[in-house]
């Protein structure tokens, strides 16, 4: 879900100050660059083993996600205070929302213990989430992180294709359960969501080879592993790219309307799909838990009906009455949770979570539009927030760890290659004002420095202990990264 501008700088710091009056004040400037410096390094740390980890043990991807939350903040910190933009305060303020409902639903939960526990690690994965945003702009190499990203997403995808060539030899050592082709569906679908975002940075970087062969041989792995969701992702992103590509603020303030009423009707909708004549058997015919996913929407469509307005408390789906019971052989009407994300809201917190839920949405629709990115880049990453919401909607618990972890941090990747995709084109802005900006620069030192800043260095890329213009995306006026 991309923010637009993860923090705005305090006025006061110039091109060449670097401020002390942050959170970490108490150390000396050159103490504070070292915490940065190794605060970075652990990020670098985190980034490549993400993929590979979904394939072969995807639960470890939550401790991962969890360091490289520490050291985003650690970073955070270490750089000086900055002020959040107003995205970024609605983002934690609903999420907090979310989270103070949670906790209160204990209240009434048929599952109280359960409902606290849940909101404490949401709270605990949100604060890592919102730490690894702001952090993209305090990022002195983002190049080198983007790298070990792709390359992690490279590895993930050649680790995938050789466990299901060798029927899960690749994964054994890691687990103790029997080889299962589902087994690479988290993998599968963060694949997905992934996809477009890395092919357009490395076009908008001019690697058009390497771009291709990412998204050819992903797509392909993608295709032949068995995780429906994935494909259909996938093929629900391309469209929205391209519209995205063509018209982004039209197309993206439309998908903000549309994903508000998908949510809020949830019930009216998704729930009744199971009343379809023949509309089970067919899906059946497409997936194996085809139809028996239309049943559990039926089924938390019509519990959600019982208590409307505050729900059943914060992750009561797994204790809901006659949730248990059984429909066909082998299959219950309720296992674990709905597997749609607008239901589960719906079903768990009422009116205010499926509220709650359709904001939080919007805002990142709304955000999109605002990005200062390249235009293919920014269509790839509305389409992948198109592929983050088809696999929400029709697939795991909202509250799984492993998936708001890998959410957070696709996000987090997300922010990284925007700012490498509009390096990429900063360079062609800064030729066309080289004239003003010369002009400029025999007036004032002040105006020669400010040309300065907006001079490449030889390897095509800026200072990077100096403001960049381009960067709007993540400060609005000028970050000032550490040295």
């Amino acid at each position: 879900m991309p923010l637009a501008g993860a923090a705005e700088p305090s006025p006061e710091i110039g091109a060449d100050r670097r401020t002390q009056h942050g959170p970490l004040r108490f150390a000396s400037e050159a103490k504070a660059r070292r915490i940065a410096a190794w605060c970075e390094a652990g990020l670098d740390a985190t980034a490549m083993p993400f993929f590979p980890l979904l394939v072969l043990l995807p639960r470890a991807v939550v401790p991962l996600v969890s360091v490289a939350g520490l050291c985003a903040a650690g970073l955070v910190l270490s750089t000086g205070a900055s002020k959040p933009c107003l995205a970024v305060k609605l983002t934690a303020a609903l999420f907090g929302t979310l989270v103070v409902w949670g906790a209160f639903s204990a209240l009434w939960s048929i599952d109280p213990g359960r409902s606290l526990i849940i909101a404490a690690r949401l709270a605990a994965l949100a604060a890592v989430g919102l730490s690894l945003v702001a952090a993209t702009g305090r990022l002195r190499a983002p190049e080198r992180l983007n790298r070990l990203l792709l390359t992690g997403l490279a590895l993930g995808v050649a680790a995938s294709a050789a466990d299901l060539v060798t029927g899960g030899a690749v994964g054994a050592p890691f687990t103790d359960r029997a080889y299962q082709p589902a087994g690479l569906n988290r993998a599968s679908v963060s694949f997905a969501i992934a996809l477009l975002p890395a092919a357009a940075v490395l076009l908008c970087r001019g690697q058009k080879l390497l771009a291709l062969a990412i998204g050819a041989t992903t797509s392909a792995v993608i295709g032949v592993l068995a995780g429906t969701a994935a494909k259909a992702a996938l093929l629900a992103a391309l469209p929205a790219g391209l519209l995205l590509y063509l018209s982004r603020t039209r197309f993206a303030r439309a998908a903000a309307v549309v994903s508000v009423l998908i949510i809020l009707t949830a019930p009216l909708t998704f729930a009744k799909l199971a009343q379809l004549p023949l509309l089970p058997h067919s899906a059946d015919a497409i997936k194996s838990s085809g139809g028996h996913r239309l049943f559990i929407w039926s089924f938390a469509g019509d519990r959600t009906a019982e208590r409307p307005l505050i729900g059943w408390g914060l992750d009561a789906s797994r204790a809901i009455p006659g949730g248990s019971d059984p429909i066909r052989s082998g299959q219950t009407w309720l296992p674990l949770h709905p597997h749609n994300a607008p239901l589960q809201l719906w079903l768990e917190l009422g009116v205010p979570g499926a509220v709650t839920l359709a904001l939080l949405i919007a805002l990142a629709w709304v955000a999109l539009a605002e990005m200062d990115w390249d235009p293919l880049f920014a269509a790839a990453a509305g389409a992948s927030l198109t592929a983050a919401l088809l696999a929400s909607f029709a697939s795991y618990g909202m509250w799984e760890e492993w998936w708001v972890s890998a959410l957070w941090f696709l996000l987090y990747a997300v922010l990284v290659m925007g700012r490498i995709a509009g390096r990429g084109a900063a360079p062609r802005r800064a030729a066309r004002n080289i004239p003003v900006l010369q002009q400029k620069a025999r007036h004032s030192d002040q105006d020669d420095n400010d040309y300065c800043k907006r001079i490449p260095d030889k390897a095509g890329e800026p200072d990077p202990g100096l403001p960049m213009p381009f960067e709007f995306g993540i400060y609005r006026r000028h970050a000032t990264p550490y040295r």
